[in-house]
């Protein structure tokens, strides 16, 4: 079996890209399923006809990256192209898979749009992939869809990044004390990761000895005046912008922090949480989305977003917590998102 997995431009590297993709792809070697990249420019009628005899099944992840465009026209001409192409390849013969990593595109700018393609894919689909049972859930109140949709974890990234220096040698690197307590946030700089907030409680938090680390992606005006106001409100912050983190550098915060700190206002799936559960960094997260099926008290605090102060209580909490064996069980918790397990479930999907 041969499935063409759309993705990112990097395709399925495991360095230039999102390391989930390429994760998956190994994983799907070891069932008998060669999975290779697929670009845009694909979906058209003269490739889906030259290759049915060799690609059995469409695999997407993030479905506005096929139909994205500087203007609403040209968004709404590129979803009426792309569900021909998708209509002719179910009519080919074609297995189309979509694996919900959102429900709907973070800082959707054409809401309606958006919905209406996915309700379309929804059916459109031979099968669906939830990433926990509350996006299965989500998917049919959304997308009316209750059939063929397999709940499949996010798989670990125990194997996507090197962890071989210490908690010493990390802070070393950094600059940071062995008695700061560090809290990390990682990730993207985006509004719906609840970075403000975040600002706002941690400078509330008393102690010379606290340290808020941001490695943060930086890629848009957003982000820029968030670092800049980072840099200001807090001498206690460090903040280390980067376009693009290379592999070998994740360990170097990921180790060096106490606990990972991921506060987004609104999620379904957390690549970053995984990551962290990953290094066995104890994390701190809201119950939104699915994180309430991987995170619990053994691996750190879940907390609800709409009681007034929870980030500021879990923050203070998380420093009377054994952090040894928290780590330990947020590095099992990880374990346990194995590949394999991950890869024999998604050849079910394409097979349905």
């Amino acid at each position: 079996m041969r499935s063409v997995f759309f993705w990112e431009a990097a395709g399925l590297s495991l360095d230039q890209a999102n390391p989930y993709g390429g994760l998956l792809a190994r994983a799907l070697a070891g069932v008998g399923v060669e999975m290779v990249a697929g670009y845009n420019e694909q979906l058209n009628e003269e490739w889906l006809r030259a290759n049915r005899a060799t690609v059995d099944v469409l695999h997407l992840n993030w479905p506005h990256i096929l139909y994205d465009a500087p203007t609403l026209d040209e968004r709404v001409t590129r979803c009426a192209e792309m569900f021909s192409h998708l209509a002719l390849a179910r009519e080919l013969g074609y297995k189309i898979v979509w694996t919900v990593h959102n429900l709907y595109p973070h800082d959707s700018a054409h809401f309606n749009l958006d919905r209406l393609v996915r309700l379309a894919l929804t059916q459109l689909a031979t099968a669906i992939i939830a990433h926990c049972a509350y996006a299965r859930k989500l998917v049919q109140q959304h997308f009316h869809r209750a059939d063929n949709v397999f709940v499949i974890p996010h798989g670990h990234f125990i194997d996507a990044y090197p962890n071989t220096i210490s908690r010493a040698e990390a802070r070393r690197q950094l600059g940071i004390a062995a008695e700061q307590f560090v809290y990390l946030f990682f990730g993207n700089v985006r509004a719906y990761k609840g970075l403000d907030p975040l600002l706002e409680t941690f400078v509330s938090l008393p102690g010379e000895q606290l340290t808020l680390l941001l490695a943060a992606k930086v890629y848009n005006e957003y982000g820029d005046q968030f670092v800049a106001r980072a840099r200001q409100v807090d001498p206690r912050i460090r903040v280390c912008p980067s376009r693009f983190f290379d592999n070998a550098e994740f360990q170097q915060y990921f180790k060096a922090a106490d606990v990972g700190v991921f506060p987004f206002l609104d999620v379904l799936t957390s690549g970053s949480t995984i990551t962290a559960l990953s290094f066995g960094l104890p994390v701190i997260v809201p119950a939104v989305g699915c994180l309430p099926e991987l995170v619990d008290d053994q691996v750190g605090i879940l907390y609800d977003q709409k009681q007034p102060a929870a980030l500021q209580t879990a923050m203070l909490a998380i420093q009377q917590r054994d952090l040894k064996a928290t780590s330990q069980a947020a590095y099992q918790r990880a374990q346990t998102l194995d590949w394999p397990g991950i890869a024999q479930l998604t050849l079910e999907a394409y097979r349905a």
